[in-house]
């Protein structure tokens, strides 16, 4: 479960990953509630996730070809410097009560460009310290900090926002200064240097092969259309949380961040779970996952109590970590080293597209209600994953098929 920390260099990555993860989840849970204080309705919520989404969708492929081109260290390190500044400047203006709804807006758009330059380069940084045989388990372990995070962060931020005098000010300061040492954890890492044999090609050359070469592999393809389909369908549930906690429970904040860290529960032991499988039951575990996120939108959707929902928050999160544990496991295994931060930017377009998607959701939310536009995610999810398992069986890929 544990192989990959026999290396020296993923325990340093590791723990700055744990560092910076534990500083975007705290941040997070601050600016749900945030925006729902200052924008009171699913559309704002729709709106900060929306900034998100769309600068997502312009720096995300942008990243995977720097993650490429550059030393990941340099990457990593100028990145998160980046996501510690926004908290910051949000933790200052709380401080001096100036906080304006468009401020959220705006941070939301930058840490979604620290974020797309960061994790294609993490990953492919990764995969290299730990070699092929490790992808499963690197890849899985990477998780298990993300989910580990999603219950210390929300823990976290929740004990400071229930104290009057510390609230959303203390929780970016907090957020900021976790950054700052995930920056000195990254510092004692090689500089990671790109492939001295790759073919010098521009920026945008680059990016148009790494989506041809993605084209090309049935495998990445099939990863590909699977994982920016679900997360682009079901995903936008994560930004809708503060107003399940708010409007169904009256709960408010704490209520959101309780929601959030039973989702990490279940993430967290799923991603354990994962670290001890192999790439041949990928296909499985990706399948089983998407429809478990599915029904329990559903799930969510009719909860009649806070500890129904706390369940059915639960079963999302375990579903959520095993579906991306494994999109990212089988798409690295299938690819050649040169573009593993090409392929990693990809995956990650799903989540530019689940920020996109947020706002329309919102809206209809507003429109027919939260629980039923849950419901609508929910069975959407559960035909994609479907349609995906019925596509697979017909090209047939074996499921460590070589890059081609």
């Amino acid at each position: 479960m544990f192989a990959s920390f026999a290396i020296r260099p993923f325990r340093i990555i590791w723990t700055g990953t744990f560092l910076y993860y534990l500083s975007i989840f705290t941040g997070i849970i601050a600016r749900g509630a945030l925006a729902k204080d200052l924008g009171g309705t699913n559309t704002a919520l729709g709106v900060v996730t929306l900034a998100f989404g769309a600068a997502s969708l312009v720096a995300t492929p942008i990243g995977g070809v720097v993650a490429d081109r550059f030393p990941k260290r340099l990457v990593m390190i100028c990145s998160t410097l980046l996501l510690s500044a926004t908290s910051l400047w949000l933790a200052v203006t709380e401080l001096l009560d100036s906080t304006e709804f468009w401020m959220l807006i705006v941070v939301s758009a930058i840490q979604a460009v620290a974020f797309a330059l960061l994790v294609p380069a993490r990953m492919a940084y990764t995969v290299e310290l730990v070699g092929s045989s490790l992808i499963p388990n690197a890849v899985a372990l990477a998780q298990v900090s993300m989910n580990f995070n999603r219950v210390l962060g929300p823990a976290l931020a929740g004990a400071m926002l229930g104290v009057a005098w510390l609230s959303y000010q203390a929780v970016y300061f907090t957020s900021a200064a976790l950054g700052v040492g995930s920056v000195i954890c990254f510092a004692f890492l090689g500089p990671g240097l790109p492939d001295p044999n790759r073919p010098k090609r521009a920026p945008l050359a680059e990016l148009g092969d790494g989506i041809a070469y993605a084209r090309a592999n049935p495998t990445i393809r099939v990863v590909m259309i699977f994982a920016i389909a679900t997360t682009m369908i079901a995903f936008p549930y994560i930004a809708f949380l503060p107003s399940v906690s708010e409007d169904f429970f009256n709960a408010g904040a704490a209520g959101y961040a309780r929601l959030s860290l039973v989702g990490a529960v279940g993430g967290l032991a799923a991603g354990l779970g994962v670290a001890r499988s192999s790439l041949a039951s990928g296909r499985s575990i990706q399948f089983v996952s998407a429809l478990g996120i599915g029904v329990s939108l559903i799930f969510l959707g009719w909860a009649p109590t806070f500890g129904t929902s706390a369940l059915a928050a639960t079963c999302v999160g375990a579903a959520t970590a095993g579906f991306q544990s494994m999109n990212g496991t089988m798409a690295l295994s299938a690819s050649e080293p040169a573009f593993h931060g090409r392929m990693q930017s990809l995956l990650n377009l799903g989540f530019s597209a689940f920020g996109l998607a947020s706002l329309p959701f919102g809206i209809l939310a507003d429109a027919i209600g939260l629980r039923q536009t849950l419901g609508l995610m929910g069975i959407a999810t559960i035909i994609v994953a479907i349609a995906v398992q019925i596509y697979w069986s017909r090209i047939d890929p074996p499921p460590s098929e070589p890059a081609s």
